[in-house]
């Protein structure tokens, strides 16, 4: 980054902040967030989109839903004695797609390796609580992202804007602009126009016979009647986008508090950039408004003892909880 405090500036924060009463160069408490701005939507054009700002940090969030034409391929599974070839219900490409860049008058203030290394890290960091994990993708049920099973699927871009980082906090600003925008997200509703009825030589699944326990990886269950039809090849919008359904399991969706440990039990909050830059190390706790944990991530150059880390844990999911139900309105 391209500013570095003196010496007397770094001394003049910590003297301040570990005092018997504290003393933030704004005047907050110590677990005090600045006002949290939120404007959406902010795009008309995306189908989720906000703007967050939290002091002079300021960061957009646009998602947008296309059709992903996908098909799954076949896969052999056995146990020693059955084998049974399935096709996943889910190609094993991401459904959430997640971008972080910064605008390029970043670059007249800010170092380009800093840059190029923090967003490489944000993008990691956010594409982390998207992953698919067995019937879910990241907090949503998968199912809703099936249009036209094993050939349409949806396909959400989330691309972040860094427009200004010169307030500090960058990560729970930039999960916040992520909530808000996926919170206002809407998938259109599809119905199916045409059907495929199975050839007579496709791999049928017993529907009482499930000797792999692997129904629920495979295109589901199947009857030997050769007169149902199984295969979708043909789907339409149900309704415009603005008429979408919001996306299923939003309630579970992260967002990140910063904590800074102190001396004894006390946690400093939604750091300025001027103190992160004092304070020696930070923990990212990733939750749900629901208290569910995604991720725990340490900064800094010193460790932290156990107990600490654990504090500052139950007091990062605590303001999740806050601050996600904030995000709501």
């Amino acid at each position: 980054m391209s500013l570095t405090l003196s010496h007397a500036e770094r001394t003049y924060i910590t003297a301040g902040i570990a005092s018997k009463n504290p003393q933030r160069l704004d005047s907050r408490r110590l677990d005090q967030f600045r006002n949290i701005e939120i404007d959406a939507p902010a795009s008309l054009q995306a189908d989720g989109s906000a703007r967050v700002r939290i002091g002079s940090t300021e960061i957009l969030c646009g998602v947008k839903a296309e059709m992903d034409p996908q098909t799954p391929p076949r896969v052999t599974a056995s146990d020693g004695s059955t084998s049974i070839a399935y096709s996943p219900w889910l190609p094993n490409t991401p459904r959430i797609k997640c971008a972080v860049e910064y605008s390029p008058a970043l670059v007249q203030t800010h170092n380009t390796h800093d840059q190029g290394v923090l967003t490489a890290s944000l993008t990691d960091l956010l594409s982390a609580c998207f992953v698919q994990n067995g019937s879910h993708i990241g907090p949503f049920p998968a199912s809703q992202f099936i249009v036209l099973p094993n050939a349409r699927y949806w396909l959400l871009h989330v691309d972040v804007y860094i427009m200004s980082w010169s307030g500090g906090n960058v990560l729970d600003t930039l999960f916040a602009a992520v909530f808000a925008a996926l919170w206002r997200t809407r998938l259109p509703r599809t119905e199916v126009l045409a059907y495929e009825a199975p050839a007579a030589t496709q791999d049928m699944v017993d529907a009482d016979s499930d000797p792999l326990g692997m129904k629920f990886i495979t295109r589901g269950k199947r009857t030997n009647a050769p007169a149902v039809s199984t295969s979708a090849v043909d789907f339409a919008l149900a309704d415009e986008w603005d008429d979408g359904m919001l996306l299923e399991g939003r309630e579970e969706l992260p967002v990140c508090v910063t904590i800074f440990p102190l001396a004894g039990e006390q946690h400093l909050l939604d750091a300025s950039y001027e103190e992160e830059q004092a304070l020696s190390s930070s923990v990212n706790v990733i939750a749900s408004a629901t208290g569910r944990l995604y991720a725990v991530r340490q900064n800094g150059k010193h460790s932290l003892e156990p107990e600490k880390l654990y504090s500052a844990i139950e007091t990062g999911v605590q303001y999740a909880k806050q601050l996600a139900e904030m995000l709501k309105q």
